[in-house]
């Protein structure tokens, strides 16, 4: 995956999460808000059937008191005893007395407009018969409920029923169970009232959340309007916003060390072994004798997604101190056995050298890999070099092994970059060596026109170990007349060719021919 894309989902998974976060801040207010409202409204509704009960209960005892009373009703005495309950007995507002159901006289007086007493709709299970929005017998006054025991009747004003302190913002209603509701509730409420008769004790309809609760003879709904809702909803957000704040903070960190970690050189390059894209570029290698090309060293490079190809100094170090160059080597072992199978199989080419990293080295894991590789291929032993460094070669021991190991198998082991370390000496007694590479910087110091005599020197002990040497770095015709005449076999450098993929070094081996010049 390449950083744009992986920078890219980033951002969309910031984004995608910070709306999940907030999406769930705004419906867990909701959730509150609804719960918070849903028992809100489930508590005053039981407060006012509660309240409803026991204005009942009251209203019972008082018309009771009347029916046995032995004063005369309409006396003065039983009238001033029908006010004395009117004052005493809670929410009623008037008593009055009826005969052959005409209203005779009431707690203010005799009542001379001949009004009728209203016939009952229901009777509670006190035995009371009750009438739903009555014209007062008195005075001209607003709709009111009236209770009946016998000859006497109690007027009680509805919003006694409803008035609560605990509520603001909420509607009440009481109503019988046939739909009759007391009072005259808001237009918009009372059209809410006519749709939830039938309906669910819990709801929304007509831009109200309601609940009804149902007890004895009666109902009582509460409700609150949706703009109470969202101003709650609103406050709840508000209350929730730092806890969806703080989230949605942690879920971008989050993602952006997950970004991070993916872009990590480190990641980056995990990918990049899992995806096989490592590859090999090939540095001809010529015999020095004749001109001809004979072999190739294999350099690892590392084909990026956007096409770039990159070298080895930029990865290498990193796979070594994080034991993916194990996964690095099988790949260019794969590649070079593959791609050069044909040519060496067929004596076009001689050899190709791999490089061994010192996990290689000493863990030979290698071994099993590149026989394996070859021998599909078709390729003899002797004509894949092994080439190690002396950085490889920290743990004498394990590297003596391995390389013992190899060179059983029939791989001439190369040590390369000689000369440039402390121990190349110790190296060359201790190990199966067959070449060494004379390293670039020495052969470079040839361009002077003046021996040189570190490369002297490495050359007469060559000779003298029975080494083949393979000069690495030529890059000028006076170098390479220096090297040949010293009888050096076999160099490798810009004045050949530089290191390219396998069709440019196809082509290059079937082209070329280098003639030394005499």
């Amino acid at each position: 995956m390449s950083r744009a894309r992986i920078v890219r989902t980033g951002v969309i998974a910031s984004l995608l999460g910070v709306a999940l976060v907030l999406t769930g801040t705004g419906y867990l207010a909701w959730h509150l808000v609804m719960q918070h409202t849903a028992e809100r409204l489930e508590t005053l509704a039981r407060l006012a059937s509660e309240r409803a009960d026991s204005t009942f209960a009251q209203a019972a005892v008082a018309l009771r008191a009347l029916n046995s009373s032995p004063l005369p009703p309409c006396s003065l005495d039983g009238i001033e005893q029908m006010r004395l309950v009117a004052i005493d007995t809670l929410a009623v507002k008037a008593v009055g007395y009826a005969e052959e159901e005409v209203f005779v006289c009431s707690s203010w007086g005799e009542v001379g407009s001949g009004a009728r007493r209203w016939p009952a709709e229901f009777r509670t299970r006190e035995g009371l018969g009750v009438s739903v929005n009555v014209p007062p017998f008195v005075a001209p006054a607003k709709p009111m409920l009236a209770l009946q025991d016998a000859a006497f009747n109690l007027l009680i004003d509805p919003e006694h029923f409803l008035e609560t302190t605990l509520a603001p913002g909420v509607s009440l209603a009481l109503g019988t169970p046939t739909g009759h509701w007391l009072g005259a509730p808001a237009a918009a409420f009372a059209q809410v009232l006519t749709r939830i008769h039938s309906e669910p004790h819990s709801g929304l309809r007509g831009g109200y959340v309601y609940t009804r609760v149902a007890h004895g003879n009666w109902q009582t709904v509460a409700a609150v309007s949706r703009q109470e809702m969202l101003r709650d909803l609103w406050r709840n957000v508000l209350m929730l916003a730092p806890l969806g704040l703080m989230l949605s903070g942690l879920w971008c960190w989050a993602v952006s060390r997950r970004v991070g970690a993916h872009l990590s050189p480190l990641a980056v390059l995990k990918r990049a072994v899992a995806n096989e894209a490592f590859t090999a570029f090939y540095q001809p290698i010529l015999d020095l004798r004749d001109g001809r090309c004979i072999g190739a060293e294999a350099l690892v490079r590392w084909r990026r997604a956007d096409g770039s190809v990159a070298m080895p100094d930029s990865f290498l170090p990193l796979a070594e101190s994080t034991g993916l160059v194990e996964s690095i080597t099988a790949q260019v072992i794969s590649t070079v056995c593959r791609e050069l199978g044909t040519s060496l199989a067929s004596g076009r080419l001689q050899h190709v050298s791999i490089n061994l990293a010192a996990f290689d080295v000493v863990s030979g894991s290698f071994l099993p890999l590149l026989t394996e590789a070859r021998q599909q291929a078709g390729i003899a032993a002797e004509c894949i070099w092994l080439e190690v460094t002396e950085s490889c070669l920290l743990n004498i021991d394990a590297a003596h092994r391995t390389l013992t190991q190899s060179r059983q198998a029939g791989h001439p082991i190369a040590l390369d970059d000689f000369g440039t370390g402390y121990s190349s000496l110790q190296y060359l007694r201790r190990l199966p060596l067959d070449l060494l590479k004379i390293d670039r910087s020495f052969v470079q110091a040839l361009s002077a026109g003046a021996p040189c005599p570190v490369t002297d020197h490495t050359i007469a002990m060559a000779r003298q170990l029975n080494l083949l040497l393979v000069a690495e770095g030529i890059e000028t015709d006076e170098q390479l007349q220096y090297l040949r005449q010293r009888g050096v076999q076999f160099g490798q450098g810009w004045l050949f060719g530089k290191a390219m993929p396998l069709d440019e070094f196809l082509a290059f081996v079937a082209s070329h021919h280098w003639q030394a010049a005499s």
